[in-house]
């Protein structure tokens, strides 16, 4: 009988791939694993970064000193009102309200509503203490010596060559019409502060910072001249009261939007 030669086993090539191909997918997973472990490792450490800053290096101190807001002046006995006073309106679109009634007085030679007197000389004060100089130029305005202003600028534009129609339109954005004008309230002042143009004084950038504090916003800032009907103007205040003022800056809204916006919350 013939020997029989023993059988060789031949390993299937498919299993041996298919091993490899397990292997490589082992691997890949375990760098992928680092990857992530790794990512959010540095997710976390920027975090902590972004909170504490440990190596990043002091803010240079402004050259405006910013009253601290731990300071709030309502928290030192300043008066408060509801916002029948504080949100009132009048603007080229709205008349004020023949149920308000400015209670007057004088305060540094103008003429202002009484009841913004204390938070106006707080906010005096403390300029001057931060070394910046504050005037107050004006105040209260009667209606009918507004529309005698009005009348008169009206008529010198139209000597100028422009027409009535374009010379009433020029005067309303910039001044405006009696009993249709912030100047009726005795809320809002126009500062100056002996530095020229007052938009780019010092005094200008503190009460850009600090003018909420004591609850006044700028009443005609750039940007809102649709909404207010009214040029920018960077000298003239307005008192809201420091709740309002404060979220009227958080909101970056004007008076006329702001007083929308606090009628349909309570609405």
């Amino acid at each position: 009988m013939r020997n029989r030669k023993p059988e060789r086993i031949v390993k299937s090539k498919v299993n041996w791939k298919k091993r490899s191909q397990v292997n490589r997918l082992h691997l890949m997973m375990t760098f992928l694993s680092i990857a992530i472990f790794l990512s959010v490792a540095a997710g976390i450490f920027l975090a902590v970064v972004e909170i504490y800053d440990p190596f990043g290096e002091a803010e240079p101190a402004s050259s405006i000193p910013l009253v601290s807001s731990s300071a709030a002046p309502e928290e030192e006995g300043l008066p408060t009102y509801d916002n029948s006073f504080n949100l009132v309106l009048a603007n080229s679109q709205q008349a004020l309200p023949d149920s308000f009634e400015p209670q007057l007085t004088e305060f540094q030679g103008v003429t202002v509503d009484e009841r913004i007197v204390p938070a106006l000389e707080r906010m005096l004060e403390d300029a001057a203490a931060a070394g910046v100089t504050l005037t107050v130029e004006s105040g209260y305005l009667s209606a009918e010596d507004q529309d005698a202003e009005f009348s008169r600028q009206v008529e010198e534009l139209m000597a100028n060559g422009y027409t009535r129609v374009r010379a009433e339109d020029s005067v309303q954005s910039s001044f405006g019409r009696g009993g249709y004008s912030e100047s009726q309230t005795g809320m809002t002042v126009a500062f100056s502060s002996g530095e020229g143009d007052f938009a780019s004084s010092e005094a200008s950038r503190w009460l850009t910072k600090n003018s909420i504090l004591y609850g006044f916003i700028l009443r005609f800032p750039s940007g809102s001249e649709d909404e207010t009907g009214r040029d920018c103007d960077p000298t003239r205040y307005r008192y809201v009261g420091t709740q309002n003022a404060e979220k009227m800056r958080q909101l970056s809204m004007c008076l006329e939007e702001y007083a929308e916006y606090v009628s349909r919350q309570q609405g």
